[in-house]
């Protein structure tokens, strides 16, 4: 595929989705940096989770070295913590009190600071939607519109690590829980003429953690459900008549201290993005 000008338009048909994944949002960001250096500018996102966050940090403009001053900061994976999670521990660990470990207030400020506070309808290039699982509902939602932070990190918010998100007086978590991949939602939109879906893939034998841990357990039993739905899903897409591009990044699954390895799963994506063939 020839390059493509820096500065073409954003195409909007172009759909991209971004799945969830366990701090996936670096190869995620680098998929989108290499898309963007070769003229591939999708005119909408959805994100689940990590998909969520990557996608609403490019949506809302960040590039370049503005872009590695807020995901390679110490203090970006620090605001995913907070002390309160060291009393709320026993509650969680008896099943006498609380709801979930952390609370994302500190990430709510931290966002505020880099992005300002903004809300998902009023980004229009690339127009931005997020996969979240509406627990006051009781069904799994993609919006498209509301606070841009609050819906990130509620779409971010694993279940028991997190407390659910209240937003709007009602109740959110992980978008991955039931749309790790939110596409779907495309395939009788006449206006998108091709979807891109990036997934992420993390194994042990590639240096992650060993399942058998508590985390382990939790993430091999969503992959297992995430991998079914993706199955379910890929089968209707084929009889919908889009162009459909599936894209995957492997790499390690990262530790919580893995602040040291975050630029090479950049890029990790941009390589994907550099090697896809592209649209013609």
């Amino acid at each position: 595929m020839s390059e493509v000008s820096l500065h073409s338009p954003a195409d909007p048909g172009l759909a991209l989705c971004l799945s969830s994944s366990f701090f996936g949002y670096y190869a995620h960001l680098g998929l989108l940096s290499a898309m963007e250096q070769r003229g591939l500018r999708p005119g909408r996102i959805a994100g689940a989770s990590a998909g969520a966050l990557a996608g609403g940090l490019w949506a809302a403009g960040l590039r370049g070295e503005d872009l590695a001053r807020v995901i390679y900061d110490f203090h970006f994976l620090r605001a995913f913590f907070d002390l309160g999670a060291f009393l709320r521990l026993p509650g969680i660990v008896t099943g006498i009190a609380g709801a979930g470990l952390l609370s994302g207030v500190r990430m709510r400020r931290y966002l505020s600071r880099c992005i300002g506070e903004r809300r998902i309808e009023d980004l229009r290039s690339p127009r931005l939607e997020i996969a979240v699982s509406n627990l006051t509902r009781q069904r799994p939602e993609v919006r498209d519109s509301g606070p841009l932070n609050e819906f990130m990190i509620a779409s971010c918010a694993m279940p028991v690590l997190f407390k659910p998100q209240r937003i709007g007086g009602e109740d959110f978590l992980d978008g991955g829980v039931a749309n790790e991949s939110p596409f779907d939602h495309w395939l009788d939109d006449p206006t998108v003429h091709t979807i891109v879906v990036h997934r992420i893939r993390h194994t042990s034998e590639m240096g992650g953690l060993p399942w058998r841990t508590p985390g382990g357990i939790l993430g091999a039993c969503h992959g297992v459900a995430a991998n079914e739905l993706h199955r379910r899903r890929f089968q209707q897409a084929e009889g919908s008549g889009k162009r459909m591009v599936f894209l995957e990044t492997a790499h390690e699954c990262p530790g919580l201290l893995h602040r040291g390895k975050a630029r090479g799963y950049f890029a990790a994506g941009e390589k994907t993005g550099r090697e896809w063939g592209g649209l013609d």
